[in-house]
């Protein structure tokens, strides 16, 4: 079985699967408003995502995992369980209204920004496929022990850490680099090797599982798969399988123990510690996930009941608070964004520089708790469209928002072109998956900021530094590459 990379999806199927969608609300006494908004939201995106590129682009991969992770998902699951789809929110039509609003301006802003981008990426054609692997192992290395090797400079190595462990993805790149490499070796029968096996074993542990983080158990899985499903591989049964699997075992008990575990952590808190921690929760999964769910019983849920893995394939819930707090008259204004783009300059030129968790403040809105130094644990994270709302209203939504998506889909479209043809490409998108749907608004100054310091250069370390790092550890090569390695082809046929 191929999985899927879509470049389009086929109106007439998105259509019918609307219409029948719309047809299921109603039955399920949904209000009409709200079921015709998701027809529109749906057939919308659609649009915008064909009009993007589909996944081959950015701004049709932040389209994707906008639209599908913050609503689609969600309304599809609540029909699923046969709820009305406006229950449980406080703000439903604002709600609707709000993501009919955002969807359309990312419409308008993919449009505008296919019209300017460059035809030919800046960063397409920076390594051959003949140095592909040595580069994996250079990025994985260098990833691994950068940050050790500068501390042996002393004291005065501060900043560079810091500054080091901002641009650091090059784990992630090694990953993508090594899994495309494998796939062209062998002709598309294999995705791993040695090296990358490491790598997502380490990502997972030191990141993920000790660093209590979802996102780090997450990216070394998707960073395998996105390289997989470009180059269209066939997976057999088994494969699925254990995909499935996978999965389900990280959002049933891995993403729960990575919320519940941030409670214990603490600052400079020793390895051992945090492993000591990790054991204690991970003996008894199901307790650690109940623990988790009595922790945060009073978040807003879409569902009548909790849903485990559903209830973090949606941000409607989320939103719904957001958006009733600012139809309220309180409004935030444009600072975040300000603070945003002024995140660009490293701390090693601006020590001094603020560092603010907007989802921790707006969820103190929202709750009603005090904004103070001590209440930082209960942040949220919220869609881009809930964020511009929450900003501005309706100017914030349909002239602020579409501006920066507009800079956004302009710049990465200008420089990587096709994602599916460059390890940092991949990258990009696996950035993109996390941050389109609950990254905020901010999040998109983010990506076209110090995303883009990230992608430039995680591109030049692998194409001119790494293979260095990767003879080094390899020896020098012995042999010229397989033919048909030396140029990056997306597809393997």
């Amino acid at each position: 079985m191929r999985i899927p990379f879509p470049e389009r999806v086929p109106l007439n199927r998105v259509a019918i699967f609307a219409v029948v969608l719309f047809l299921l609300q109603q039955l399920e006494r949904t209000s009409l408003y709200f079921s015709v908004g998701c027809t529109a939201f749906i057939l919308i995106s659609a649009l915008a995502f064909n009009a993007a590129g589909g996944l081959t682009r950015a701004a049709g991969a932040y389209v994707f995992f906008y639209s599908t992770l913050v609503v689609i998902v969600g309304i599809c699951y609540k029909a699923f369980l046969g709820e009305p789809a406006q229950s449980n929110l406080v703000d439903p039509k604002t709600d609707i209204e709000v993501y009919i609003a955002g969807i359309s301006a990312m419409y308008a802003a993919v449009i505008v920004s296919r019209r300017f981008a460059r035809r030919s990426a800046l960063m397409q054609n920076l390594i051959s496929g003949t140095k592909l692997y040595r580069s994996s192992v250079g990025c994985i290395v260098v990833g691994a022990l950068g940050g050790f090797a500068i501390a042996l400079l002393g004291s005065s190595a501060g900043p560079l850490i810091s500054a080091f462990a901002q641009f650091n993805q090059l784990i992630p790149l090694g990953i993508v680099a090594g899994v495309m490499y494998e796939i062209r070796r062998s002709g598309g029968t294999r995705t791993l090797n040695l090296p990358v096996a490491i790598a997502i074993a380490y990502y997972f542990f030191v990141y993920g599982i000790i660093g209590f983080s979802k996102q780090g158990m997450l990216t070394p899985l998707v960073c395998w798969a996105l390289p997989a499903f470009a180059a269209r591989v066939r997976l057999s049964v088994l494969q699925i399988a254990a995909c499935c699997v996978t999965v389900f075992v990280v959002f049933q008990y891995l993403v729960p123990y990575a919320q519940y575990g941030r409670k214990f952590m603490e600052p400079n808190q020793s390895i051992k510690q945090r492993v000591d921690i990790a054991i204690r929760l991970i003996e008894h999964p199901s307790q650690t996930r109940q623990d988790y769910e009595d922790e945060y019983a009073d978040q807003a849920q879409y569902y009548n009941t909790q849903q485990g893995f559903w209830d973090r394939l949606q941000f409607v819930s989320v939103d719904d608070g957001l958006n009733n707090i600012t139809d309220q008259g309180r409004v935030y204004g444009l600072l975040p964004i300000q603070l945003a783009a002024l995140n660009v300059v490293p701390h090693i030129f601006w020590k001094d520089k603020p560092e603010v968790n907007f989802g921790i403040r707006y969820s103190h809105e929202i709750t009603g708790i005090e904004d103070t130094e001590d209440n930082t644990n209960i942040g949220i994270s919220f869609s881009p469209t809930a964020e511009a709302y929450h900003m501005d209203k309706w100017r914030g939504v349909l002239v602020v928002a579409p501006l920066i998506w507009f800079v956004l889909f302009f710049v990465l479209d200008s420089l990587l072109g096709d994602l599916r043809t460059t390890p940092w490409g991949l990258l990009a998108l696996a950035l993109i998956s996390h941050i389109a749907p609950e990254g905020a608004l901010t999040g998109a100054i983010y990506l076209v900021t110090v995303g883009v310091e990230i992608l430039i250069f995680c591109a030049f370390f692998a194409a001119w530094v790494a293979p260095l790092f990767g003879d080094a550890v390899l020896g020098p090569q012995r042999s010229p590459s397989q033919p048909h390695l030396a140029a990056i082809n997306p597809r393997i046929s």
